[in-house]
């Protein structure tokens, strides 16, 4: 996705839950991230969250990520 958009900042990915304890969401009793979308500033301030465990399959859209991304 990254290559296919040009996007010239970094995505993130945490497949040991890092980031999600952090932002507490994670669920340690089952091991598993609770699904979220986040934007971070580099000064670790959230400028966009939105909680997606309820609608797993409904993220926000591209357009709307890269409108918040772009307005950094």
């Amino acid at each position: 996705m990254v290559e296919r958009l040009h996007i010239g900042f970094t995505i993130l990915s945490d497949p040991q839950g890092t980031l999600l304890r952090a932002y507490q969401h994670w669920d340690a009793d089952s091991g598993i991230g609770q699904a979220g979308t986040f934007i971070i500033r580099r000064d670790g301030r959230v400028v966009f969250y939105e909680d997606d465990a309820e609608r797993f399959y409904k993220r926000p859209s591209t357009a709307r990520l890269l409108e918040v991304v772009r307005g950094l």
